[in-house]
């Protein structure tokens, strides 16, 4: 990996992500714009990120120093992806009703969700992720907090160019598919999305129903803000899904991901493009999944989380020593980081001392 100081943390992407990873990643696009069967959409919605991004993120992360207009920008452009492929992709139309149907809902409930949460969307500081963003670009990566602000433009980017490539590409191929009829993995495919986005959606239904509950103790007794979800009495029934990870709500996003890449996997071998061109992007759909897990569960998802939560909730370090942090289930050979105190106890993160110097 690079070393502390180096100009690399500038533009790498994700949190563990390999240099040579984030080189292919770089690489790949080429790929995707000289695929026949859909440059055109390629281009089309390369732009039309940029046009959402700059006014919307770019200019006022730029101007406010803060990174979490893209949690705005993101899901609608998750939601302009869609629309963009139904309008523009000349593929069967049943296959671009499911493709672009579960994008608009998926990228629609959590853009819907941030304008409702953030308006209006002055963001006196940056939300807890992005504070732990900047530390770890200082303290870890060893970089000036001079260059913070390019940081930022970067991070930001790099949304719009996901976007606009690695997760524009499923949709690219399924939009552009004009074989008639279902493919088994294409109903497969969407079976799976239907039923994570279910799961996360009961995942964050219950965290909801958490905070409320809390909220409405806290008057009463002021310890029910440390309190934790998925331990006693907060653990409900076997049925809260708190108790089976610590983040069922990420499992389930990053499941609604590898369902897009099941559907979309026939339209893939279906492309009528040279080799080197469906390799490319048949690499970048393995990125999709391995990028989404580094976002999820270090970048800007549960490392940051657990992070703040161990410091706010005593108890937390007994619920991380307990319960997995990412899979809701026994994976063989995975650290399921059952680690009290972690990220923070971890050799492989950010020492306590450095993040209580901030």
């Amino acid at each position: 990996m690079a070393q502390p100081g180096s100009l690399f943390h500038l533009v790498k992407l994700g949190a563990r992500v390999h240099p040579v990873e984030c080189l292919l990643a770089y690489a790949l696009p080429y790929a995707l714009y000289h695929c026949n069967t859909f440059h055109a959409l390629f281009r089309a919605n390369a732009i039309a990120q940029l046009a959402l991004f700059i006014p919307l993120v770019q200019i006022p992360s730029f101007l406010k120093s803060r990174m979490s207009y893209v949690d705005i920008g993101w899901p609608l452009g998750l939601v302009l992806l869609a629309c963009l492929s139904w309008v523009l992709g000349e593929g069967y139309y049943w296959r671009k009703l499911l493709c672009c149907g579960c994008l608009l809902l998926h990228g629609g409930r959590m853009a819907l969700g941030a304008l409702v949460l953030f308006f209006p969307y002055q963001f006196p500081e940056d939300l807890p992720r992005y504070q732990y963003a900047k530390v770890r670009f200082e303290k870890q990566d060893g970089m000036p907090a001079s260059l913070w602000w390019a940081k930022i433009q970067h991070d930001t980017l790099q949304q719009a160019f996901a976007n606009s490539t690695m997760l524009a590409a499923p949709f690219l191929c399924m939009a552009s598919n004009r074989a008639v009829g279902l493919h088994p993995l294409e109903v497969c495919g969407g079976i799976l999305w239907l039923a994570s986005f279910l799961f996360e959606n009961w995942a964050d239904a219950q965290k909801e129903n958490f905070l409320q509950a809390c909220a409405a103790k806290r008057k009463q007794n002021p310890s029910v803000s440390a309190a934790v979800l998925g331990m006693q009495p907060w653990n409900g029934s076997s049925f809260c899904t708190w108790t089976w990870c610590r983040h069922p709500n990420y499992f389930g996003e990053w499941m609604c991901w590898n369902a897009f890449l099941l559907m979309a996997t026939p339209s893939l071998l279906g492309l009528e493009e040279a080799a080197w061109v469906k390799a490319g992007i048949g690499l970048t759909f393995v990125f999709v999944s391995r990028f989404f897990f580094d976002c999820l569960c270090f970048w800007t998802g549960a490392e940051p989380a657990e992070y703040f939560s161990v410091r706010k909730r005593p108890d937390y370090r007994a619920y991380q020593s307990s319960v997995r942090m990412f899979f809701p289930f026994e994976v063989p050979s995975v650290n399921h980081y059952r680690i009290s105190g972690w990220p923070a106890s971890s050799k492989e993160t950010l020492s306590t001392r450095v993040l209580d110097g901030h």
